[in-house]
């Protein structure tokens, strides 16, 4: 594994990190104005605020939408396919592995 191979796993495992807090965030604020709902309060600025959060979070997390920055899964496919084709033993135990689940 080279300096870039690593370079794309930190991203990567940042990028998970993130992506993690920002959907407990949202889990939260929901459950939190779910229950300020039942209260009776009525927050219009909240759900405007929530659903600007959700919709930046669900665009910047997109492989499709918005690739900025983020690691893609084909960039870490390619990681662990590159990992097994410099390990032997260890495409020995992918390939019987493989044979095992298809037969």
């Amino acid at each position: 594994m080279n300096e870039r191979d690593l370079q794309l796993i930190l991203r990567a495992k940042r990028q998970i990190k993130r992506e993690t807090s920002v959907r407990s965030f949202l889990i939260f604020a929901a459950m939190f104005s779910a229950a300020l709902r039942f209260l009776g309060t009525e927050l219009p600025f909240l759900y405007i605020g929530l659903f600007v959060i959700l919709f930046v979070a669900l665009v910047l997390s997109s492989d499709i939408i918005a690739d900025i920055g983020t690691v893609s899964k084909r960039e870490l496919i390619d990681i662990i396919e590159k990992q097994f084709n410099n390990d032997a033993e260890m495409l020995a135990r992918y390939s019987s592995a493989r044979s095992r689940s298809q037969g």
